[in-house]
């Protein structure tokens, strides 16, 4: 293909998403008639976000807040940010987003604002969701929640089958017999319930627990064919395949679920179609809905360290806003104590702020007496790690690759050490293209590869 119609081809793109951003900015409210600011965030379509915004308009009347979930991601929030429309704050969900966000030069690097405000994310929050705030060494948001996930479980089906499942650390060879015990078939030998529900897109869980990484130290080439990582996917397998404790792409799909957010494997288990499952607190968000589950919530198993994944949102600021002042004060408000009250009150997560998290309000909450296990949440996020980068590669690209062989892998279609083998040769192949593209990218790798051997 020449030049000139990729040239054409990239102007055509341009020009569509930039009419598209002029006419969000039309749909957009202007400044209200009692002299408010509007501040326009763009976010999840989590009903949490417009309690949160809510509180902040309480205590900072002279601003309002509108949530938009329909231009979240950080292609359409870039694009409108050039054209002079994109929101005046953006959530960024984890390193690659914030990474996008830093390298367009649409995100403020607020290190030096924090600083003056007192504020040290990288000191007063869990480590496992700093990957959504930082970038190359600078601060650019501050972690609004905090994830790591552990074993929700069914009670009365742990009652029914006399299990006591261990209250600390233990393993995955523990936890099979248990999950097989816990599987219950109709008299036709059909699955009614699974012993245990996990997402394959929380791949990351379980590379945690293996000690499996991405990428190498220097993040010149990708790790996701060592042994560790392997034999985390082989585990992934052989709970679907090998024990039969959890559902194959089929089974899965035959399954009814309602939809909307947090459907999928939450609504199966509030359904009891599993009596264990891997997940988050802020599962709770659908979870409380259901009045007859009595929940207990355990320490995942793990396979050589006792760890899982941490993840988690991230306020950002557009630098462009019109509204700089009043963006700014909405970041510094989610690192106020009562918008961490709020988070840990609405089981939106956990708050990312350590301090918030060991109030006794936090350890109990009389609103919600049956949830006894905030203290299990606590210990479970304190181990939680984030995401391993490469500042060669952008991290959906790599979570996409990886996600086409595990596919292949849940269908029976490769073995785990073959997908495994492909997806770290299609990673690196991308990191050979982008530093071939970019001289730039190409000299930091030159210099990655000196400063630490590989």
């Amino acid at each position: 293909m020449n030049r000139i119609p990729v040239r054409k081809f990239l102007l055509a793109s341009f020009a569509l998403l930039l009419t598209a951003s002029v006419a969000v900015w039309l749909l957009q409210p202007p400044q209200s008639a009692d002299g408010q600011t509007v501040l326009i965030w763009v976010s999840d379509e989590n009903p949490a976000r417009q309690q949160q915004a809510r509180l902040f308009e309480k205590l900072h009347p002279n601003i309002k807040v509108v949530i938009d979930p329909v231009n979240a991601g950080p292609d359409k929030v870039i694009v409108q940010s050039m054209a002079g429309v994109g929101p005046d704050v953006f959530d960024a969900m984890d390193c690659f987003q914030v990474a996008a966000f830093a390298k367009s030069g649409i995100a403020l690097d607020v290190t030096d604002e924090l600083k003056k405000d007192g504020i040290d994310v990288q000191t007063e929050t869990f480590s496992g969701g700093l990957a959504s705030s930082i970038y190359d060494g600078r601060t650019y948001g501050i972690p609004t929640n905090i994830a790591a996930d552990g074993i929700w479980a069914d009670e009365d089906a742990l009652k029914a089958a006399g299990i006591v499942l261990p209250s600390g650390g233990w393993t995955w060879d523990q936890f099979i017999p248990i999950a097989q015990r816990l599987t219950l078939r109709d008299t036709d030998g059909r699955i009614r319930r699974y012993g245990f529900l996990f997402d394959w897109s929380n791949w990351r869980h379980f590379f945690c627990g293996f000690g499996a990484r991405v990428f190498n130290e220097n993040g010149t080439r990708s790790s996701v064919d060592s042994p560790y990582a392997v034999a985390a996917v082989q585990l992934m397998f052989d709970l679907v395949h090998k024990y039969h404790v959890s559902p194959t792409p089929i089974e899965q799909t035959s399954m009814a679920t309602e939809g909307g957010f947090g459907s999928g494997f939450i609504s199966l288990f509030a359904a009891k179609r599993g009596a264990l499952a891997l997940g988050g607190r802020w599962w709770l968000g659908e979870l409380r809905k259901a009045k007859d589950l009595n929940l207990r919530v355990f320490e995942s198993p793990f396979g050589l360290f006792r760890r899982s994944h941490g993840y988690g949102r991230s306020l950002l600021v557009n630098r462009n806003s019109k509204h700089m002042a009043e963006a700014l004060e909405l970041q510094r408000f989610m690192a106020s104590d009562p918008y961490l009250d709020l988070i840990n009150d609405q089981a939106d997560g956990l708050a990312s702020f350590l301090r918030a998290n060991r109030k006794p309000s936090f350890q109990f909450n009389p609103k919600f007496p049956k949830e006894r296990d905030n203290e299990v949440w606590l210990h479970i996020t304190e181990r939680g790690v984030g995401d391993d980068t490469s500042p060669f590669i952008d991290m959906s690209t790599v979570s996409g690759v990886i996600q086409v062989q595990l596919d292949m892998v849940q269908s029976g279609q490769k073995t785990p050490a073959d997908a495994m083998k492909d997806a770290a040769a299609s990673i690196n192949g991308e990191i050979a293209r982008a530093i071939t593209e970019d001289p730039q990218l190409r000299a930091r790798y030159n210099r990655a590869l000196q400063e630490v051997p590989h």
